[in-house]
């Protein structure tokens, strides 16, 4: 059960993230409007981060998941965290790649706890 609980978060947690993604290109595109939506995704983005080290921390306990996904939950956290940081400080050369790099860390945890059955 705590399992597919940490496997909706990934999913929840993967879909902010492409949200983030999009928002950022409207943005960067010229539509100024759009920069609050993607501020208050960051926020929500933190959370959910914040609840799948929760879910991973519980599952671990129960031998459902590997350690690795939890460390890895706690540096995305650590990560995102940056990432909010660099977006309110205007550092595109940082904040830019680092939401790829996050992007990509979520996809594969996700893809992980999808996989063969085995311990993740």
């Amino acid at each position: 059960m705590l399992r597919n609980l940490l496997r909706i978060v990934l999913v929840l947690h993967a879909i902010a993230l492409f949200a983030q993604a999009g928002l950022a290109g409207e943005f960067l595109s010229g539509t100024d409007g759009v920069v609050k939506f993607h501020e208050w995704t960051a926020w929500a983005t933190l959370g959910i981060c914040a609840i799948q080290i929760t879910a991973a921390a519980l599952a671990r306990r129960t031998g459902g998941v590997s350690l690795w996904l939890l460390l890895g939950s706690v540096l995305v956290f650590l990560g995102e965290a940056l990432q909010t940081g660099t977006g309110y400080g205007r550092f595109l050369r940082v904040h830019l790649p680092l939401g790829v790099v996050l992007f990509g860390a979520v996809t594969w945890q996700t893809i992980a706890q999808f996989g063969s059955g085995s311990k993740q």
